[in-house]
């Protein structure tokens, strides 16, 4: 008799920790999920930003020295890198939630920087943090004798915040983006 009262006893405690290990192994699913998300649209950013300051940079060299990106060329920039998104994210992307920013910073013949030309197109989920005038640093002196001008594309996209959600934070904006030296 008291073996059948210890084992209706001991029923309940394996309801109770099933419960606990479903809701530990639920969350960890849910949060694998959304960082797997947000993996995979970094990579995405990384290689298109850096595809599109590589079309920059290589534009240059097309023109006189004194070259400088117009705003057409910056939505262009835009455009291409919106639907190249589009053709990877399928029809999950959705172009409500992402934006380009163009910069260029050129060099005075004394080698000052003059005013970072910036061109920003589509949604607004992100901004700088860091101007291209602090990164100036980056910029040498090519073998004509003048400071290189520098390029920098930065992509942002809003995914889901599943994770943000449960802890209590926004964890929705994945940003890329790349900086090359001109010609």
């Amino acid at each position: 008799m008291l073996s059948k009262l210890v084992a209706f006893k001991q029923r309940g405690t394996f309801s109770v920790e099933f419960a606990i290990v479903g809701l530990i192994f639920s969350l960890l699913l849910v949060f694998s999920g959304d960082v797997i998300i947000k993996l995979s649209m970094k990579g995405k950013l990384d290689r298109l930003s850096y595809s599109m300051v590589n079309i920059l940079k290589e534009r240059t060299q097309l023109y006189s020295e004194d070259y400088t990106i117009t705003q057409a060329e910056a939505r262009e920039m835009y455009t291409i890198s919106q639907g190249s998104l589009a053709r990877m994210g399928g029809s999950s992307f959705d172009s409500t939630k992402y934006k380009t920013i163009v910069e260029e910073l050129t060099f005075a013949s004394n080698g000052s920087p003059n005013p970072v030309r910036t061109y920003s197109f589509g949604a607004d989920v992100c901004s700088l943090s860091t101007t291209l005038r602090e990164l100036r640093h980056l910029s040498v002196i090519t073998s004509w004798d003048r400071q290189a001008t520098l390029y920098r594309v930065t992509l942002c996209y809003e995914t889901e915040n599943w994770v943000g959600e449960l802890l209590g934070g926004d964890f929705r904006i994945v940003s890329s983006d790349a900086v090359i030296i001109g010609r």
